[in-house]
């Protein structure tokens, strides 16, 4: 039957009608029960959006499937009451399979799944998620086991029980502004996972997106599954994955497995993360072609730790614009695989890539960039290693390396280290620009490597500036725009002529990164900053007194201004706060006891967003009133007092805010017992009244 034109315009008005009522009529549903959230998820369309009344739930498994969702529908939401209201405990764990699924707010804490994952991208069905996403989600302390030890091959040991946070399957997915904090037991935090495949073919790509999340005190104290994120696996390591993994903050982790960031595929991407205080560092284990930059890998405690940089194992990965900071892993070895930068020798060579046997194996760098990074005051065998003996076997050595314009300063041990020893063909590599101050350079063949004195500036922006020597001192910089795209490290354009080293000190444009802490990323936080513009905040001192002047415009719907302040440049409390006023200028006079302290300011407007100004130090010439140690500790902490003012108490706070201890302390030497409280991370508080003094970061570590 043919139909006329009005019949055809009258069923497409009548589909219009029927997709209407399918996706634009969007419908809330508030659930209470495991089975009513499972049948109302299933059952939601494009649009909808499924609550969670606030409580605290022990509901098991909880595993839903959606095929409602495509790439580009609406999202189908399920969401918390309000932001940390619901508190997922007990052994609930969340499986979830289909498209465009937002799932957002909720709240993991001190539970056990057993060996599941605490939420899975996959239905119990086998539905992959695609197109998903989780955001503002915290898991806390939900660890299948509370010892931290376990055998060198992460298996069962003594009743461990390994189970992941988070695993990604499918494809398009996100994970962002989630809080991940406490994890002792093994097994790595996040894993990107594959199609499964045998060595070498390859799976699907999986495009995921990582970013904005907050992840501190991983504490496993097993040699192998401690990793924080590990994207891929020994088998499917060929699979082209194009994931991306930026923005993150790794913090205070003790971890002895030396991979927080283990790559297991190939051409991914981090960028612009912040590892600070975290023991190991970011391995390209397995897996090719993968851009590392922009991230700030910074110690900035007096303890010794394992601490590293940035690992380079088999071909074509590209390590450029990157700052370090502090490190220590390698004190006092050039053997070590601790170092700031490594390139590993081989087991086998980059073109035996055939043999499944060799899917674990360590493939020799080969045709990698090492370029316009930064190394500033590390100590070690060297800054940066060319080849290391990971085996007997390990005959096969770095070959095709750049390494360009680059700067290094070494507080102890040389700038480069050639590997020379062992049979097998010998390193080759192409050194440019590099400029290093170090005690002596390491390299026989001094072509490409320039001993200067280097001396940086003082902390800004989270970061030691270059000296000025650096601008307009690369080699060849037209050969690395493409790779740099015309950018440092902050994201500001470079110079026609670059400058060496990560950060360009005549750059244009807004910073676009900067080392971050716990107030801009993680579950909670902000995503679109306030309508006011900051047009300076300065400082100076004198008399015992800080004086803070800032200018700003575009002033609305501003609440106010908190003052915060920090013995360390990362750690910050408030200590005043100024209503705004809608005028242009704000001034802010502190009386100031420490030797040294750091300023911001958080921008707070009326619906509560808020966002953080550039942080300023101020040296105030006094001596740190006090001192302590060990850090590490185990049974006891010391705290040297100097100079205190009456009425000062020490005050022990764990990583939920909970106050484990308030004391008043004495001048000179107090001694503390510490047996009671568990391995982890804590802060040390000096409080006048209800103001922070300083703040300390205690590790405890039997």
């Amino acid at each position: 039957m043919v139909k006329s034109v009005k019949q055809i315009r009258l069923s497409i008005l009548a589909i219009c009608l029927l997709l209407n009522t399918v996706y634009c009529f969007a419908t809330n549903y508030t659930v209470s029960t495991k089975a009513d959230l499972i049948a109302q998820m299933g059952a939601a369309l494009p649009g909808d959006t499924v609550i969670v009344a606030n409580g605290s739930y022990n509901w098991g498994q909880v595993s839903f499937t959606n095929k409602k969702g495509t790439a580009t529908s609406n999202w189908i939401v399920l969401k918390a009451e309000s932001f940390n209201g619901v508190v997922f405990t007990g052994n609930t764990y969340l499986q979830f399979g289909g498209k465009h699924i937002l799932v957002t707010g909720f709240r993991f804490a001190n539970g056990n799944s057993g060996a599941n994952d605490v939420i899975q991208f996959r239905s119990a069905g086998g539905t992959l998620a695609h197109y998903c996403r989780i955001n503002n989600i915290t898991v806390d302390n939900y660890n299948s086991d509370s010892t931290g030890s376990s055998n060198n091959t992460g298996t069962k040991n003594g009743g461990d029980t390994l189970n992941r946070w988070v695993s990604i399957y499918g494809t398009h997915n996100r994970v962002d502004h989630c809080t991940f904090i406490n994890k002792f037991n093994g097994s790595p935090t996040v894993v990107v996972w594959y199609d499964s495949t045998n060595y070498p073919a390859k799976g699907t790509s999986t495009y995921h997106l990582i970013d904005s999340n907050y992840f501190k005190g991983r504490g496993y104290l097993g040699s192998n599954e401690g990793e924080v994120i590990r994207v891929g696996t020994s088998s499917n390591s060929r699979t082209d994955g194009y994931n991306v993994i930026e923005y993150n903050l790794f913090e205070d982790g003790v971890q002895l497995d030396p991979e927080i960031i283990s790559n297991k595929s190939g051409f991914n991407t981090y960028r612009y993360n912040t590892i600070r205080n975290h023991a190991g560092g970011i391995t390209l284990r397995e897996g090719r072609y993968c851009n590392v930059y922009g991230n700030f890998i910074i110690k900035t405690t007096t303890a010794r730790s394992t601490q590293y940089g940035i690992r380079i194992i088999d071909k074509g990965h590209k390590v450029f614009n990157n700052y370090l900071e502090n490190l220590d892993g390698n004190y006092n070895s050039t053997s070590s695989l601790r170092c700031p930068i490594i390139l590993f020798n081989g087991s086998t060579n980059s073109n035996d890539t055939a043999n499944p046997a060799f899917a674990a194996k360590y493939f020799a760098a080969d045709s990698a960039l090492v370029a316009f990074n930064t190394t500033v005051n590390c100590y070690g065998g060297a800054g940066i290693v060319v080849g290391f003996l990971v085996d007997t076997s390990g005959l096969y050595k770095p070959h095709g390396v750049t390494v360009a314009n680059n700067l290094i300063k070494m507080k102890k041990g040389q700038a480069v280290l050639i590997d020379t020893y062992g049979t097998g063909s010998p390193v080759t590599y192409f050194a440019e620009g590099n400029l290093y101050n170090a005690s002596k350079l390491g390299v026989t063949d001094s072509t490409g490597f320039y001993n200067k004195t280097l001396t940086f500036g003082k902390i800004s922006n989270g970061i030691l500036p270059p000296p000025s020597l650096v601008k307009d001192a690369a080699f060849n910089s037209a050969d690395y725009a493409a790779v740099l795209n015309g950018l440092d490290a902050q994201g500001h354009t470079r110079s026609s002529i670059y400058d060496v080293g990560a950060v360009e000190l005549n750059g244009s444009g807004n910073i676009l990164a900067s080392p971050l802490d716990s107030t801009k990323v993680g579950a909670g936080t902000p995503i679109v900053p306030l309508p006011v513009r900051l047009l300076s905040f300065t400082g100076s001192y004198s008399d015992n007194i800080v004086k803070l002047d800032w200018s700003v415009a575009n002033e609305k719907d501003l609440s106010k201004y908190e003052v915060e302040c920090s013995s360390n440049g990362y750690s910050f409390a408030t200590i005043d706060a100024i209503l705004a006023n809608g005028k242009p200028n704000y001034n802010l006079n502190i009386v100031s006891i420490k030797a040294k302290s750091y300023y911001r300011l958080k921008m707070i407007s009326k619906d509560g967003s808020f966002y953080y100004s550039n942080v300023i130090e101020i040296a105030t010439n006094k001596k740190d009133i006090i001192s302590v140690y060990p850090n590490p500790a185990k049974d006891i902490i010391n705290v040297n007092a100097n100079k205190i003012p009456k009425n000062i108490r020490l005050v022990l706070v764990d990583n939920c805010g909970k106050q484990l201890m308030n004391v008043t302390i004495n001048e000179g030497l107090n001694t503390f017992s510490i047996k009671e409280y568990a391995v982890g991370v804590y802060h040390l508080q000096l409080i006048d009244k209800q103001n922070v003094l300083e703040s300390y970061l205690v590790i405890i570590n039997k």
